[in-house]
């Protein structure tokens, strides 16, 4: 007795997914530290290793102005992306925008997780006033794997 067996239906290529990695690294795009925070804990997100630029500013005594100065803080922020790709976690990487004048910087992350991690977009919409937004991320935008962009949290 022969069984038949269904043919699998199979996509044209416009419409497959696009081949995403198991891991993502997040552009956190927020003033509100509480936000992203409450973010965490309501999704209850899980397998995470944080990268908040402002607070790791005050852990090491570094002025706003020093931050593309100083190597021994880049050599500091290398050293937990590192970590956390070896580590096999979500990284997700909140910037300061106090006195940073080349936001497209920020675009060299995907230079150095590309192997392991999808570069996305977490962007709080209410966070940033009217004419006060990230413009030069946002222009950009088609750069970014995932982009979610989140309204009243």
């Amino acid at each position: 007795m022969k069984v038949k067996t269904k043919k699998k239906k199979e996509l044209p290529k416009e419409v497959e997914p696009q081949n995403l990695k198991a891991l993502n690294c997040f552009l956190v795009l927020c003033n509100n530290r509480k936000k992203f925070d409450k973010y965490i804990k309501i999704n209850k997100i899980r397998n995470k290793y944080i990268l908040d630029i402002n607070k790791m500013m005050e852990e090491e005594d570094i002025l706003p102005e020093e931050i593309s100065t100083s190597n021994v803080f880049k050599m500091l922020i290398l050293k937990k992306f590192l970590m956390a790709i070896d580590k096999k976690k979500h990284i997700y990487y909140i910037p300061s925008f106090q006195n940073q004048s080349k936001l497209s910087k920020l675009f060299n992350i995907k230079d150095l997780i590309k192997d392991t991690h999808n570069f996305s977009m977490l962007y709080f919409y209410d966070d940033y006033e009217e004419g006060k937004q990230p413009q030069e991320i946002l222009d950009r935008i088609q750069e970014f794997d995932i982009s979610q962009i989140l309204k009243d949290y």
